[in-house]
């Protein structure tokens, strides 16, 4: 897969910019962390009631209680000790209602982005190119999904909120402890930089280690996923220990590297508090000295240890933010890399809207290869009438289906230009291409709803006239009308109630609903019985009619019935003609048919 690096800047103004739909929820949730100012605001009252009440200073005066006793008319001691009492409880109801308004508004702040970012990466995932997807493995994407959604909701709900809040209380704390002694505060100061050289040193360390570990979560994850998909083969080859082994040594795995960064963070916690202590010990120490020569009343003294104990507070804190604005980043490098890698073939700058297809389909000089490896397929140079049912063999790895793939525009052609009605499928948009294009893949999917919303998959405003018709033809009506509950009946997860014959029915009956104007269809009867083979090809028989058809197939009875037969050998067309003819004609198509073991009949 390609590399995906993008810087910590990049990253987190990325993210920040997933605030802007937001904004005023984001400047609600700025508003309302005033209450950590009102934090501020109760030691200045005790001071009060220190300095001035219980250990009054001598001919001392301050401008606050003058104002108290203007308005109230109050100027006994034990009075203004209640109002200043009344005030603090009245604040600590305020700071609680700010409290809750805060919280609920930053929930809604992170669970909507994180909304966005779900629909951003499901988005993303479903248009993905078919290269990116074999690449990737459903752990890692589960993965994504869960862990790292629940680290980047902890980068909005408390990292950015918790960022301006403690700031705003240390800046504000700092200049009220300089304005009451310059100099303690530049003494019980001095720890702060030692607090963020480590905190430079971790940010540095920690985010490897981070990476790693969520990588050995992906593992992990792939591990269970494998664990529950394959059950059967698990159970039919005796390998629950082997499989139980396996998760294990995966989990110990994700422990041994989630301690290694664990350890770092438990280093980087533990450095802050004894530094924090320190600044504590400086402030009581030199604090004590000037109460005792009289530069420092005891009120101030209080003051200055009940500030420094919330600076303090946002400091050890600033370790926690760390932690997880770093593992926000990481976990946003992996969501991203989602939502920006591996995007489907490009939609044109200036789309044509195909009209109603004919099904003429053209190879024009076509080579093709994934990605950087070498050429599968090799200047094919191919044209095929509308209303023509071709059949394409070749040995196994000779890049049939990638033949097939690139008229959808699966793929796009590396060098030459596939064309259909004339109009070359890179300047078509791809919803009007590919709504005409039917497929019935090799490997079926059924989804886990009903047979009847399988059927209307590619036709979602389908009657029930079209839905039964279409289930006819594909020759699965009668098993479908026998169940308890017909049409609406579930399948289960991928259809695990449905054989595979009548899983094939079903995916052949949902293309049928499409009326397509070219069908491909790879292997497609590969799993059903041969007199179901035969109701089907008969079936599809009458609705190629009019229809171009390219059938992917080892079968020389597929061969036989189309129109022509292309052989591909080593990514090269080395035949194409009449199945009889090429029998006669082809030594590689006759060894072909012969390594199948199939019959052979040959056109009287």
């Amino acid at each position: 897969m390609t590399d995906y690096n993008p810087s910590s800047g990049s990253l987190t103004k990325r993210l920040l910019g997933q605030i802007k739909p937001y904004m005023g929820i984001f400047f609600l949730i700025n508003l309302t962390s005033i209450w950590s100012v009102l934090n501020l605001v109760t030691p200045l009252l005790v001071l009060l009631v220190i300095d001035y009440i219980l250990v009054p200073v001598p001919g001392d005066m301050n401008w606050f209680l003058e104002i108290i006793k203007n308005w109230t008319g109050v100027t006994d001691r034990y009075g203004l000790l209640i109002i200043l009492v009344g005030l603090m409880i009245l604040i600590a109801v305020v700071r609680s209602i700010l409290t809750v308004i805060h919280r609920y508004t930053r929930g809604i702040l992170s669970q909507n982005i994180l909304r966005d970012l779900r629909k951003q990466l499901y988005e993303a995932l479903i248009s993905k190119s078919f290269s990116y997807l074999s690449q990737v493995r459903t752990g890692q994407i589960v993965s994504r999904v869960t862990s790292d959604m629940n680290a980047i909701d902890l980068f909005y709900s408390e990292t950015v909120r918790e960022s301006f809040r403690m700031t705003v209380q240390l800046v504000i704390a700092i200049v009220i402890l300089l304005s009451i002694n310059t100099e303690l505060t530049i003494i019980t100061l001095i720890p702060l930089p030692f607090i963020f050289l480590a905190t430079w040193f971790y940010t540095n360390s920690v985010r490897s280690r981070m990476l790693a570990a969520k990588a050995q979560y992906d593992t992990l994850n792939d591990v269970l996923v494998e664990g529950i998909t394959a059950q059967k083969l698990i159970k039919g080859f005796g390998q629950e220990d082997s499989f139980a082994s396996r998760f294990e040594k995966e989990n110990q795995g994700y422990v041994e590297k989630s301690l290694q960064t664990l350890k770092i963070q438990a280093a980087y916690t533990s450095n802050g508090a004894v530094v924090t202590a320190v600044g504590i010990a400086l402030a009581l120490v030199f604090g004590g000295i000037l109460v005792s020569g009289g530069g420092l009343t005891l009120g101030e003294l209080v003051l200055f240890g009940s500030y420094f104990a919330q600076m303090a507070g946002p400091v050890r804190m600033y370790a926690r933010l760390i932690d997880w604005y770093q593992d926000g980043l990481v976990s946003a490098r992996r969501v991203y890399e989602v939502i920006d890698i591996g995007r489907d073939v490009p939609e044109p700058e200036h789309p044509i809207e195909l009209p109603r297809l004919k099904g003429e389909v053209e190879f024009r000089n076509v080579s093709f290869s994934y990605g950087e490896t070498s050429e599968v397929l090799r200047n094919i140079n191919l044209m095929i009438s509308h209303g023509e049912k071709v059949a394409i063999i070749g040995f196994v790895g000779s890049s049939k289906s990638a033949l097939t793939e690139m008229v959808p525009r699966f793929y796009d052609a590396t060098k030459g230009t596939v064309l259909v009605d004339g109009y070359d499928v890179r300047e078509a948009s791809l919803k009007s291409l590919r709504g005409q294009i039917g497929i019935v893949l090799q490997d079926i999917y059924i989804f886990s709803t009903t047979i009847k919303e399988n059927l209307m998959f590619g036709k979602p405003d389908a009657t029930d006239a079209e839905i039964i018709g279409a289930a006819k033809i594909a020759q699965i009506h009668d098993y479908i009308a026998s169940l308890p509950k017909g049409y609406d009946t579930e399948v289960g997860e991928r259809g695990v109630t449905l054989s595979g014959g009548q899983r094939q029915r079903v995916a052949i009956a949902r293309v049928l609903l499409m009326n397509p104007s070219i069908l491909i269809l790879d292997d497609s009867t590969s799993n059903v019985d041969a007199e179901t083979e035969t109701l089907i090809r008969k079936a599809i028989d009458g609705l190629l009619v009019g229809r171009t058809a390219l059938i992917i197939t080892q079968r020389a009875s597929t061969c036989e019935n189309a129109d022509k037969v292309i052989v591909i050998d080593e990514g090269r067309l080395v035949a194409f003609g009449k199945h009889s003819k090429l029998l006669k004609t082809n030594e590689k198509y006759l060894r072909l048919i012969k390594s199948q073991t199939l019959t052979l009949e040959t056109d009287k």
